[in-house]
């Protein structure tokens, strides 16, 4: 019995100590639709109202996370996943701060983005303070 206690306890301590912990970071979208949530009805009136729909801000419907729109290629100047990455490694265990730095860095990304042209020569933030899902 004694034997079967000490097995479990260290069967216990060996997952424990073995399972790393998932990193909760922001990510870009729910950084995108919290700054822009007045845009949440063009969102789902441009895209639909699934929850993968308001992906499509910058992705393309149907296509795998790595196709963007055009709006997308601009935020991905902006926001890259290997400084997300950096973020991470430099905050090791402290998953707040690495909360906190990566919502930092994308919502200045995101910013940044705002003077960024669309094809049809105004900027992302102009169609953004209009109302309008940039495209």
């Amino acid at each position: 019995m004694k034997r079967v206690c000490l097995l479990l306890v260290a069967a216990g301590l060996v997952t424990t100590f073995g399972v790393r912990s998932a990193s909760a970071l922001p990510p870009i979208s729910l950084q995108w639709h919290e700054k822009y949530s007045a845009l949440k009805d063009e969102v789902v009136k441009t895209y639909g109202a699934a929850s993968t729909d308001k992906c499509n801000v910058c992705h393309i419907k149907g296509k795998g996370k790595k196709e963007r729109n055009a709006y997308g290629m601009a935020v991905s100047k902006f926001i890259t996943k290997a400084h997300l990455t950096k973020i991470k490694e430099d905050a090791g265990c402290d998953l707040d701060k690495a909360a906190e730095e990566t919502k930092k860095y994308i919502l200045e990304g995101l910013s940044k983005c705002e003077a960024e042209k669309a094809a049809d020569g105004k900027s992302y933030g102009d169609a953004i303070k209009a109302g309008k899902v940039p495209q």
